[in-house]
């Protein structure tokens, strides 16, 4: 389950795959337990130069990483600096990375487990609870 004390956001970082383990470990280090997802992806550093006639001496698609992290908005600005601070060390050159935030209205865990049976009272403050008819079932927090 995901702790929910306030708003939550994602903030989705392209970065270099060397720097992964050192923002791993500084976001463990300074508490930020959101939830963490990484996708290998491929990006243009400079999108110009794809688009040109002749064909590059070299690859223009260059590995990155995708870190996808929901985290509460009182640890967003602490992880935003963090990834920065760590992408910036890779190799002391720019990346061609970038950082995106976007506000949450909810978020859903997805589980196999057995759903608990809702609150019989409507007006509770509980969280609310999207269950499907299957035996996996998906809670939504808002």
């Amino acid at each position: 389950m995901l702790a929910h004390s306030g708003l939550m956001e994602k903030i989705e970082a392209i970065i270099d795959p060397a720097a992964l383990d050192a923002i791993k470990l500084h976001l463990a280090e300074a508490g930020i337990d959101g939830r963490l997802t990484v996708t290998e992806v491929s990006g243009l550093e400079n999108l110009g130069r794809f688009y040109q006639h002749e064909t590059p001496a070299e690859n223009p698609w260059k590995p990155c990483l995708r870190i996808d992290l929901i985290v509460s908005d009182r640890q967003t600005e602490s992880a935003i600096n963090i990834i920065l601070r760590q992408a910036n060390l890779v190799g002391g050159r720019a990346t061609g990375g970038h950082i995106n935030i976007l506000s949450l209205d909810a978020t859903l865990e997805i589980s196999t487990e057995e759903p608990r049976q809702p609150s019989k009272d409507k007006n509770s403050p509980q969280k609310k609870r999207a269950t499907l008819k299957t035996r996996a079932f998906a809670r939504i927090y808002v």
